[in-house]
């Protein structure tokens, strides 16, 4: 009971992040990929408030760094890892289709692990992110997968919106930001504007699986409402993935 005394209130948020990561692993496994998705995205709102939760309530132990990096490795590497391997891994698919779906996961699996205990050694000090941030990199594989991945499983086909289903797309996208995860390009820490813009396109992205399912005994506006606020949350997340080097790169030059 010891230990559990010095739980503080960010620690639940960051606990929080990481049971949700899990829960959204076992829907993956159940073929339920859409809710494993909005699990996902619930994971990422939850790790955004614990830090200003610790702050704001202050913390009762110096482990917050450590607790974070493993309930993010679980939400951002293990979970969207799984998902795309189990949504584009085929059964009756060849050797050479399968066989990069599973390089693709174990690309973000291992890049976004590194992305982390990196952090965790330092990087956190810094003014700005070395190479693009796990939950970045998760969002938009996500984001990818539900509207160019997904487009059936468990749950019933009328919750499916996916625009097309394009695996190459996003194996594409997959190895992309794997890359990114494990390279020297430097991205800006998300405060400010940048945290308000990363919070609207969170919240659209969650549209589908809160407000957007009371609409769905009216399939095509359900559809089609899902697939406008996914899709300018995608876009959103974006702007941040090609466009944060170029604003780190130039306010690093007029500082």
């Amino acid at each position: 009971m010891a230990a559990w005394s010095r739980v503080s209130a960010g620690d639940l948020f960051t606990l929080g992040n990481g049971v949700l990561g899990f829960i959204a692993i076992t829907y993956v496994l159940d073929d339920k990929f859409l809710f494993a998705t909005g699990l996902i995205l619930l994971s990422m709102i939850m790790d955004g408030l614990d830090g200003y939760i610790a702050r704001r309530f202050g913390s009762k132990h110096s482990m917050g760094q450590v607790l974070d990096s493993i309930s993010d490795s679980i939400s951002f590497a293990f979970a969207p890892a799984i998902l795309v391997y189990a949504e584009l891994h085929e059964r009756g698919g060849t050797a050479l289709e399968n066989g990069a779906v599973l390089a693709c996961a174990i690309a973000i699996l291992a890049t976004g692990l590194f992305r982390l205990a990196r952090f965790s050694a330092g990087g956190y000090r810094l003014s700005y992110f070395v190479g693009m941030p796990a939950p970045a990199a998760a969002l938009t594989i996500v984001l990818v997968s539900v509207m160019f991945g997904i487009s059936e499983g468990g749950e019933p086909a009328k919750y499916y919106f996916a625009l097309d289903r394009m695996p190459v797309l996003v194996l594409g996208f997959g190895f992309f930001a794997s890359f990114l995860m494990a390279s020297e390009i430097r991205y800006p820490k998300v405060q400010g504007w940048m945290a308000a813009l990363g919070g609207v396109a969170l919240a659209l992205a969650i549209v589908p699986f809160t407000a957007g399912t009371l609409l769905v005994s009216d399939e095509s506006l359900y559809t089609a409402s899902s697939r406008t606020a996914t899709g300018i949350a995608l876009a959103l997340t974006l702007v941040y993935v090609f466009g944060g080097p170029i604003y780190e790169r130039l306010k690093g030059s007029n500082s």
